[in-house]
């Protein structure tokens, strides 16, 4: 669905919703992630929600220790890449706790060059498994949840 080798899959992608379900998908590397190149028949297939809700969060440690991600949405009949998804970064956040990652943990994700709207945001997971992200983002809304 992303044109990728079966090599190129670093870790089980996995569902998560920290407050927006997406398809978390760990590669290999950061030319993995650059290569990426979804194929719109089969990301409706593989990486669907609901009828119009198909989507993929990939992303690799860079050299630096720092991450590049890449969004890939459902624009009509189409697919678009969003510069700077902080639902998606949140949502990193979760599949580190989902697969165990040491906490606390922080780390800075470098999207968006691929549509030349380059953009930095900032994940930080507590030691209490607590999800922060910031950066330059336009916030779509607020809210919180008591369990």
């Amino acid at each position: 669905m992303l044109n990728l080798q079966p090599s190129d899959i670093a870790e089980q992608p996995l569902w998560v919703n920290a407050g927006s379900e997406q398809l978390v998908i760990p590669l290999t590397s950061v030319s993995a992630v650059e290569r990426c190149t979804p194929n719109v028949s089969l990301l409706k297939q593989y990486g669907r929600l609901s009828e119009n809700r198909y989507l993929a969060y990939v992303w690799a440690h860079t050299e630096s220790a720092a991450i590049s991600a890449r969004f890939f949405f459902p624009h009509g009949e189409s697919i678009a890449e969003d510069p700077a998804t902080g639902s998606a970064c949140a949502n990193l956040g979760g599949w580190f706790i989902a697969t165990q990652a040491a906490l606390p943990l922080s780390k800075t994700i470098m999207q968006g060059s691929a549509v030349k709207r380059p953009s930095l945001l900032y994940l930080h997971v507590d030691a209490e498994k607590r999800i922060f992200v910031a950066g330059d983002v336009v916030e779509l809304g607020r809210g919180a949840i008591d369990l």
